[in-house]
């Protein structure tokens, strides 16, 4: 065999190996998923979202308040048992959503911790109302990546069980 077929064949086994053992240490999730926020045991429902950039949280009676220069957001979430949680969080920015009917919708940002199967991370949530969708919340590539991969014909593989710090 030629050496440029055996060097073509090496290198090309050699990336599918890696990509391989990339994808295996990838947790597999559904595209409806359970979640928790902010070390607390209050469940929400998040469609899993591979494109969107950032996620987003049904957030009602939002009112925005000063603390020591600094911009506050308060604001409700209830989840599908009807349970109410009310959150106050920093704004960290604000940012311009493009929606559906081709508009601009100006949202605040806000940091929230976000714990799916053992997995907990820090992620910019941006605040909109979701009470007219089925899902609480919309779960972005920014928490997606690089820990999970999405298949698309399952759901609520897990429930969500990080240790609280």
């Amino acid at each position: 065999m030629n050496t440029k077929v055996i060097r073509f064949l090496s290198i090309s086994c050699l990336l599918w190996l890696s990509l391989g053992t990339a994808l295996a240490q990838q947790l597999r999730i559904g595209w409806v998923e359970a979640v928790h926020i902010n070390d607390t045991d209050y469940p929400v429902i998040a469609k899993i979202d591979t494109g969107a950039d950032n996620s987003s949280i049904n957030a009602r009676n939002i009112k925005i308040v000063q603390y020591n220069g600094m911009r506050w957001a308060q604001f409700d979430i209830t989840n599908r048992d009807n349970r109410q949680l009310r959150i106050e969080r920093p704004i960290v920015r604000v940012t311009r959503i493009k929606t559906k009917d081709g508009g601009v919708q100006n949202r605040n940002v806000v940091e929230m911790e976000i714990c799916m199967s053992t997995i907990k991370k820090k992620i910019e949530v941006n605040l909109v109302d979701r009470s007219h969708f089925k899902y609480q919340m919309l779960i972005g590539r920014s928490f997606l990546n690089p820990d999970f991969i999405v298949d698309s014909s399952a759901e609520f593989l897990y429930q969500p069980d990080c240790i609280k710090s």
